[in-house]
């Protein structure tokens, strides 16, 4: 490792779409002082586009509120020196800022983060950074520069040689596992079966044990119909699909909970009742969050990656408005998640 035991683990933040809104909050997120406390903040990107993006950030041509700041561009982890007011750059020197116009699609931003999500997962591999949060992707983007992955955890995944890999979703004390994600609703029910059920619930008490370091989590099932079916009443998908799964896994020591209905289940999941929650559809995992402004975490990796869980907003890039706060929260559970399994491999290998 590149820094002591006793020292805050290193996050790589990958810049994203640079026509996005990525490096405006990113240049916000080390204006705000928030980081620094936590972890030490490395870029990995270009120089060229972050120091662009330091008058934007402010909406008025001026420094961004907060620290004032300046560029370092660096070319090795060992010359970062982590000082509050400036933003250590990986610099990869591939996207010229007058190659691309701000709000549109362009291939070579695409070319441009797909090399930024492969670097940082490899320096993740090697030992030279602790953890990934990553600035949003554009899809078409990333397809218009001839990489046809269906977003960037899908990078993320291929460098890192991981096939079973998981996107759970955290927003306050709520950590949630979808049965289905992006499909239609009618697709989403048809999904509720006993094979990917069990399937989820398995990774959930997995991912909660690896990233969380929770021995026993306590897992909440919510039901796919309204209050879970009512015996039958609204539907038989919990009593066929559902139901059937939990009490043989119960029989080898899950906790689990359920299957309950949504609407009650995830405000007692706010209050801390539960340690995750498996939702059987985007929405009714993804609404309850969204208040939050939720951070996604790739489970079943052997590296540790977050991101904030909205797009490149080119609606409103380049007009300084972009709030950084959901890209800090992404920040901040990078370094603790990398803080946890530190101090759990520490305290494993002293006993």
């Amino acid at each position: 490792m590149p820094h002591s035991e006793s020292a805050l683990p290193v996050v790589g933040i990958t810049l994203g779409d640079a026509a996005g809104i990525g490096p405006e909050i990113i240049a916000k997120s080390f204006a705000s002082g928030a980081l620094y406390d936590t972890c030490r903040p490395l870029v990995i990107g270009d120089a060229r586009i972050v120091r662009n993006a330091l008058a934007l950030a402010s909406g008025n041509g001026d420094q961004p509120a907060g620290l004032p700041l300046s560029v370092r561009a660096i070319h090795s982890v060992d010359e970062a020196r982590y000082e509050p007011g400036v933003i250590d750059v990986f610099d990869l020197e591939n996207l010229a800022p007058d190659s691309f116009t701000p709000g549109q699609i362009n291939a070579s931003c695409g070319a441009a983060f797909v090399e930024y999500i492969r670097t940082a997962a490899q320096m993740a591999l090697d030992g030279r950074i602790d953890a990934i949060a990553s600035a949003p992707t554009n899809k078409e983007a990333m397809h218009a520069a001839g990489h046809f992955y269906a977003g960037q955890t899908e990078v993320f995944a291929e460098a890192t040689g991981t096939k079973n890999f998981f996107t759970v979703l955290t927003g306050g004390k709520v950590k949630v596992f979808l049965v289905s994600s992006h499909v239609s609703l009618r697709q989403a029910i048809d999904l509720v079966t006993q094979e990917r059920v069990e399937r989820v619930i398995r990774i959930a008490r997995e991912a909660l044990r690896d990233l969380w370091h929770i021995d026993d989590p306590k897992l909440a099932v919510a039901g796919l119909n309204p209050h879970a079916g009512d015996g039958g009443l609204f539907g038989r998908e919990e009593i066929e699909h559902v139901i059937p799964v939990m009490e043989r896994l119960r029989g080898e020591g899950f906790q689990l909970v359920g299957p309950g209905p949504a609407d009650s289940l995830y405000y007692s999941a706010e209050q801390g009742t539960f340690d995750g929650v498996i939702g059987m559809y985007h929405d009714q995992g993804v609404i309850p969050l969204k208040r939050y402004g939720y951070v996604t975490v790739i489970a079943g990796t052997p590296i540790i990656r977050t991101t904030a869980g909205h797009g490149t907003a080119y609606d409103i890039t380049g007009k300084g408005i972009a709030k950084c706060d959901v890209l800090v929260r992404a920040i901040l559970l990078a370094a603790e998640l990398a803080d946890l399994r530190r101090r759990t491999a520490a305290t494993a290998a002293s006993s």
